[in-house]
């Protein structure tokens, strides 16, 4: 189930930015430590301006900076929110998507599996 993400990304970001007591500049200095940076000046704009559609690439650089899931912040960013997926489950996730489509068969069947057990 997919729900609609409240509120716009920009308060999303500055409230992660805020709880983790993390200036602008602190996450474009943590962003770069993963490749290119996304600028201090940038992330304000993205909390301050609902209009800003951001790239996938900067996207990715601000999950780096913010320390959060890059795939949490992407579902933010298009205002789908993952329903309360555990940091276990966002790691498995990403992980599942970096496997090829016979290995993803595979833990499949092996979910289904181990799920069949379990409910019998």
């Amino acid at each position: 189930m997919i729900r609609v993400c409240p509120g716009p990304f920009g308060d999303y970001v500055r409230r992660i930015r805020t709880a983790k007591r993390l200036s602008c500049a602190d996450v474009e200095r943590r962003s770069a430590r993963f490749g290119k940076p996304v600028s201090g000046s940038y992330v304000n704009r993205i909390e301050n301006d609902p209009r800003l559609h951001p790239s996938v690439d900067r996207l990715v650089a601000l999950a780096y900076g913010l320390d959060v899931p890059v795939e949490e912040v992407l579902a933010r960013a298009i205002q789908i929110a993952p329903l309360k997926k555990s940091a276990e489950e966002l790691r498995l996730l990403a992980r599942f998507r970096e496997l090829s489509q016979q290995r993803r068969m595979d833990v499949l069947m092996i979910t289904d599996l181990w799920y069949s057990k379990r409910t019998t």
